[in-house]
């Protein structure tokens, strides 16, 4: 395999890295989401603080990390026309 052969074979793995990671984050996503729907009531001030500080990290981690693939996403869709 010569040198541009390379490039689009290690091109399409990091695409197919990509691609799971991807739905690896969607099925993360989903499965908090269910969980978070479907808790328990709070049972007092500790449990209700804990739910008020996962959903403040979430509100932080879910749009920082869903950003990085994004332009994750991008980085790869603009070398693959190249």
């Amino acid at each position: 395999m010569g040198g541009r052969g390379m490039l689009v074979a290690v091109s399409e793995r990091r695409d197919d890295h990509l691609v799971g990671m991807t739905v690896i984050w969607i099925g993360l996503l989903a499965f908090i989401a269910w969980g978070y729907v479907f808790q328990t009531p709070p049972g007092g001030p500790y449990t209700d603080f804990m739910r008020k500080a996962f959903a403040m990290l979430l509100a932080v981690v879910v749009p920082s990390f869903s950003a990085l693939i994004l332009v994750a996403w991008v980085i790869a869709l603009r070398q693959r026309r190249r």
